[in-house]
């Protein structure tokens, strides 16, 4: 008893406190993955007593009474319509598919800082303490943090690009870590780090093009008396970046102490029960379930009705029974072997041990929530990071990836097989899994110490990257290389020009007649 006392007095003193503090947190994209988890983590700092503000376009169910919403006006439509497309454009070229997004990501932008919600915000008196912002190209709202006089913390829905790196001064080695859209896993072999070094520079480009001018544009008009540019606000205002990753996901690589990795922090660490149907019909099937979802944004009933087909033909001959988000009323089948719903509680249904694999599109929350709960996956990738997700979940042996292109009954019966009739796939990823979940902390708490370190530390300015006050050819050493190698050149150039300078004299002095030689040797 005594011992149990003790440790709860240590644990009471041991706690580091932080008073509760005005938070506000920006998430703009219309993506319900993105939102998920960025309400997941103001949700949390809510319940721990901070006061939170949360700008996006969705509402949180039962919020806690200190949770506040500030609606984005976006269009939805124009959203849908782009998510409509992507089954069709799975055969566009990245440079396509990337000159697509940041024409979204600077609509969305605009659509965040014009709403009048929004608006009204930024002319109230209110105060905030911390500014928790979703990076996602979207800079010109670094301006909320500097308009209220407040450290910024970013968070990303998926990995790590150049665009975020740089915010914080983190080293991004194109050697071993490639471009998340170009679809390389790692190690990549000369030509492919070739093309990921030619690919970053098209779409450093793309972005002084299309997205960095906008996006400047966008913060003067909404923050007219900004005393920093955009430009210093990107060297200089970011405290910290809460990184959606783990390098137990994908591969290890370099970060600055204020980069923080915090993948799986949206995973259910206590199960929920499951509804009665569902759990009634994973139990009652007799040779376990297939999991079919292709997240929250893509619709299945797009993807046309000969790939549907083909689905169906090769469920039919496997003996697991599959439950299948589906997004309309289409399907009508045999319940006793499919069970079709528009939603479901994909990380508890994972985490129930008659699961035996999932089918997913390869984004990274879904990758995240099978390895935490160790289900094999097959993926059918389509856009985003989802094609470097399955080449690493390939290359690592828990996953197989089919092409939507060509996604036919042969292809699919051919990965089915596979992954359900061989052990290895199971066997690795519940290796994974060991490894996601052996960290000290849950992470969560990891990401809730951090926020509340920042908010300790008045915006933990001693956490910066001296690296950020540097210019280009300062921080990659361009001035000494060149200082170095022109001391070379003098140095080896002098000697040479010595030798040259004597032989010359040496060329030039008259030789001895035989007259004058006569009259020496008299």
């Amino acid at each position: 008893m005594s011992f149990l006392v003790l440790l709860v007095v240590l644990s009471i003193f041991g706690t580091r406190h932080t008073d509760a503090a005005r938070i506000l947190g920006v998430f703009p994209t219309p993506s319900k993955s993105h939102w998920i988890l960025g309400s997941a983590l103001l949700k949390e700092l809510a319940l721990d007593g901070h006061e939170v503000t949360d700008v996006s376009p969705f509402k949180l169910s039962k919020p806690p009474a200190n949770y506040h919403h500030v609606e984005i006006e976006t269009d939805h439509e124009f959203f849908n319509q782009k998510i409509e497309q992507l089954f069709a454009d799975t055969d566009k070229s990245q440079v396509r598919k990337m000159v697509e997004m940041y024409t979204a990501v600077n609509y969305f932008s605009n659509s965040t800082l014009s709403s009048p919600a929004v608006k009204k915000l930024l002319q109230s008196n209110q105060k905030f303490d911390l500014v928790i912002l979703e990076i996602f190209l979207d800079h010109a709202l670094l301006g909320f943090a500097e308009h209220f006089g407040c450290p910024v913390i970013g968070t990303t829905t998926h990995g790590v690009l150049e665009w975020i790196n740089s915010l914080v001064g983190t080293p991004q080695p194109l050697s071993y870590v490639p471009h998340v859209h170009i679809g390389f896993s790692n190690p990549m072999n000369f030509w492919q780090r070739l093309a990921n070094v030619l690919f970053t520079a098209i779409d450093e480009t793309l972005l002084s093009v299309l997205v960095h001018p906008e996006q400047d544009r966008l913060y003067r008009k909404a923050f007219p008396n900004a005393k920093r540019s955009l430009a210093e606000m990107k060297r200089n205002a970011v405290s910290l970046i809460l990184v959606n990753n783990h390098f137990s996901l994908s591969y290890p690589r370099p970060y600055v102490p204020n980069m923080i990795e915090i993948g799986g922090f949206h995973v259910n660490r206590k199960v929920n029960q499951l509804p009665e149907n569902i759990g009634s019909f994973i139990e009652n099937s007799t040779n376990g379930v297939i999991y079919f979802s292709m997240g929250s944004n893509l619709k299945p009933s797009q993807m046309g009705e000969e790939k549907r087909q083909a689905l169906l033909n090769a469920f039919s001959k496997v003996k697991q029974n599959i439950i299948w988000k589906w997004d309309d009323e289409s399907m009508n089948l045999d319940p006793s072997k499919y069970f079709i719903a528009k939603w479901l509680p994909q990380d508890d249904i994972l985490a129930h041990p008659n699961v035996k694999l999932f089918i997913t599109h390869g984004g990274l929350l879904s990758c995240t929530e099978s390895i935490h709960h160790g289900k094999p996956i097959i993926g059918i990738p389509i856009f985003g990071d989802q094609q470097m997700n399955m080449n690493q979940a390939e290359n690592a042996g828990w996953g197989v990836a089919v092409k939507f292109t060509d996604l036919n009954e042969e292809t699919i019966s051919n990965a089915l097989n596979e992954v359900l009739n061989n052990d290895k796939y199971t066997k690795t990823v519940q290796v994974i899994s060991k490894r996601l979940r052996d960290q000290p902390l849950p992470p969560m708490d990891l990401a809730k110490y951090w926020v509340n370190y920042v908010l300790r530390h008045d915006g933990a300015e001693h956490l910066k990257s001296p690296g950020q006050q540097l210019s280009f050819i300062q921080y990659n050493n361009i001035d000494v290389y060149l200082f170095i190698m022109a001391l070379v050149i003098v140095l080896m150039a002098l000697p040479i020009k010595v030798f040259r300078n004597l032989c010359c004299k040496n060329r030039k002095r008259p030789s001895k007649t035989k007259k004058e030689t006569k009259s020496k040797i008299n």
